[in-house]
């Protein structure tokens, strides 16, 4: 869809006379400018950008993406396709072509604007990998989904201090660019960059200067600063020039599990060495925040620094990313997870599929039976991993219903291993009370565990259920390595594989034990490992008696 005519009148103007004369450039930059200054909200800036580009330079898609030097990996910031905005958090992030071979990568590396006026050709070179994106943001590999849609594109880097942060495309699928359109579009998105970059910068000023007006208020009038402070979320403390904490906020005491007031800061981070190396601003206009690992009382913390100095020590204002950064790890755990876990099955029933299908072979009823059959299998398996997502998804935000009734576990675990024709596990039982639990939830975690133990483990393998105190204790013991006493705890995490290449361990999608260990805490019981000296792994759940 081509861009409309509608909105600025210097727009229609600039476009009528072909861009052709300086002073009217100059005019539209200058009321473009005026026109992107208006707000201090990123996203809304954004929107006024493609607003602005919408006045002067034909567009089908334009796409703002911020590239992070790190980890090499091109994230989408802003994103708008044929008439319609697309949410940018379903793009995923794109790798950088260190070889030059996708055109954003070249953008990013090079430095320099590019101009592309037949995209259809440059998608066909080798090197580089090139994506269609639709109005309802589904992207599909080129050429895999067909040839490219695009016929023109113009790619502008966004710099700063030298280094190049980020890229911006605008696409046009009929027609082509000209060397005057690059000209324009350049000049307009160092506009935009300026202005986005200006109002991150205002909202970080506003955050600090409420910081440095606290600190620069009077001795006398630090218990009221006190007060005002203990209700900011981030947390906030002062050190003095001998290192000492003589001022924290609630929240900082809360965030390190430490009462920081007093304390030589060397004594509570055990990298104090890296946050005093941080930074330290004079105007709170020209900070910046440095996310740091720290450890505190034996915890590894992530904490988000800003100093500002003020006359009596340094000022850190800091906020625990510790959460978000376990998320992003989870997340990329996750897509790696379920990414080789959906691949197994599906190509297994692609491929049977695609042999039933063929008329070239003559399969006998044996053949198709077992091509059949493995089909069933593999969906069997997608199935059960879908359902570890929902069930752990349900969990997670506490929908799942949960019984508690009396369950006579004994007769629970020879059930279980009847349905799961396991007659060489070993069962030893004494008279064991009944338990309140949910006789469902509590057979899951049976076969969890038993699962577990033969395809992680070795035989044989034993069940044992005994009266420890005034709880029930069901242990599953196998023969097999067992379990690194670092990993007693993680493997319960979301989607942890102690193998994580999966290079040595069965299919799982890493959600069992944590789902297993939900479930017997939201029955009031325990669920833990450890490793057997003697050799093996034993998995205890205890439940309370009825």
């Amino acid at each position: 869809m081509a861009a409309t005519g509608r909105g600025l009148s210097y727009g229609q103007s600039v476009a009528e006379a072909g861009l052709a004369a300086g002073t009217e450039l100059t005019q539209l930059l200058l009321a473009a400018a005026q026109r992107l200054a208006e707000s201090i909200d990123p996203e809304r800036v954004y929107d006024s950008f493609h607003q602005l580009l919408d006045e002067v330079v034909p567009h089908d898609g334009v796409v703002v993406s911020s590239f992070d030097s790190d980890d090499e990996l091109i994230h989408c910031e802003y994103a708008w396709v044929e008439g319609a905005r697309i949410d940018e958090s379903t793009l995923p992030p794109l790798p950088l072509n260190r070889e030059g071979g996708g055109m954003q990568s070249r953008v990013i590396i090079s430095g320099e604007p590019l101009l592309e006026n037949d995209v259809a050709e440059r998608v066909q070179q080798p090197g580089g990998t090139y994506y269609n994106v639709d109005s309802e943001g589904r992207v599909a590999k080129i050429p895999d989904s067909g040839p490219a849609r695009t016929s023109a594109a113009m790619m502008v880097p966004l710099k700063h201090a030298g280094a190049v942060v980020g890229v911006v495309q605008l696409m046009r699928d009929h027609g082509l660019y000209t060397e005057r359109d690059l000209e324009l579009f350049s000049a307009l998105v160092g506009l935009m960059h300026a202005a986005v970059r200006n109002a991150r910068l205002q909202i970080e000023r506003a955050h600090l200067e409420a910081i440095a007006a606290v600190e620069r208020a009077r001795a006398d009038e630090r218990e009221q600063a006190a007060n005002v402070l203990a209700l900011v979320g981030d947390g906030i403390m002062l050190v003095d020039p001998e290192g000492v904490i003589v001022f924290s906020n609630r929240a900082a005491d809360a965030v390190t599990g430490v009462e920081l007031r007093g304390r030589q800061a060397t004594e509570v981070f055990e990298e104090w060495q890296s946050v005093e190396a941080l930074p330290i601003a004079t105007d709170v206009g020209a900070t910046r925040s440095t996310t740091l690992p720290v450890s505190v009382n034996d915890r590894e913390l992530w904490l988000s620094f800003v100093a500002v100095e003020s006359s009596e020590g340094v000022v850190y204002a800091f906020r625990d990313l510790t959460s978000e950064r376990r998320f992003d790890e989870e997340k990329r755990d996750f897509v790696a997870t379920i990414s080789h876990e959906l691949r197994t099955p599906m190509t297994g029933v692609y491929g049977a599929a695609q042999t039933l299908l063929r008329t070239d072979v003559e399969l006998s009823a044996t053949q198709r039976f077992d091509l059949l059959r493995l089909i069933a299998v593999q969906a069997e398996r997608l199935s059960q991993i879908v359902d570890d997502l929902l069930l752990a998804t349900s969990l997670d935000h506490h929908r799942l219903q949960i019984s508690h009734e009396e369950v006579d576990v004994g007769r629970l675990v020879q059930r279980t291993l009847e349905v799961l024709a396991r007659t060489d596990v070993e069962m030893t039982m004494s008279d064991a009370p009944r338990v309140l639990g949910d006789p469902d939830r509590i057979q899951q975690i049976l076969v969890n565990l038993l699962d577990n133990a033969f395809k992680y483990g070795r035989p044989p393998v034993s069940v044992s259920v005994a009266v420890a105190g005034d709880v029930l204790a069901v242990a599953v013991r196998d023969a097999g390595p067992g379990i690194p006493s670092d990993e007693q705890e993680r493997i319960f995490e979301r989607f942890y594989r102690s193998d994580p290449k999966q290079a040595r361990a069965p299919g799982g999608t890493g959600l069992g034990l944590y789902i297993a260990r939900e479930l017997a805490e939201r029955m009031g019981g325990r669920l833990e490992a450890r490793s057997i000296p003697s050799g093996g792994a034993e998995f205890v759940l205890t439940l309370p008696c009825a």
